[in-house]
């Protein structure tokens, strides 16, 4: 079993970083960091509902990563979005990003309606496609 330790996080969040500017939205990126994921033999799921800025917006459909073994989620785009909500000043202040732990951020909630591992996403993509959905890189 692997072992999520701060280390261990900080590496993977560290190679999970680069990939932020792809030009994609929660779920395109939910794909290729699965991808990623899926290739270094991390388990994860992938999941689809709603986030919620309380008291700022909701965003739904949402995508994001979730890895059971470290009780930790994975959401690069949250952020994207909730820009164009009210307050977009506090945006880097009250909703995550990158590699956390959910319960830390009460001013988020996320809702899953759906939960799928990768096999069922279409994960590993297939070369051209990672390619495309990551050309700005």
């Amino acid at each position: 079993m692997l072992v999520m330790n701060n280390d261990f996080i900080d590496q993977l969040r560290e190679e999970l970083d680069i990939w932020d500017n792809s030009p994609t939205e929660c779920d395109g990126h939910s794909k290729v960091l699965s991808t990623i994921l899926f290739n270094k033999g991390i388990e994860h799921i992938i999941c689809c509902g709603s986030f919620q800025w309380i008291g700022h917006g909701q965003v739904s459909p949402h995508y994001w990563i979730e890895l059971p073994s470290g009780n930790l989620t994975i959401d690069y785009r949250a952020r994207m979005w909730c820009r164009v909500m009210k307050n977009p000043q506090l945006v880097d202040v009250e909703v995550p990003h990158s590699i956390f732990k959910s319960a830390y951020w009460n001013q988020v909630e996320y809702t899953k309606i759906q939960k799928l591992i990768p096999e069922e996403f279409g994960i590993p993509l297939e070369d051209w496609l990672f390619k495309i959905l990551t050309v700005s890189i």
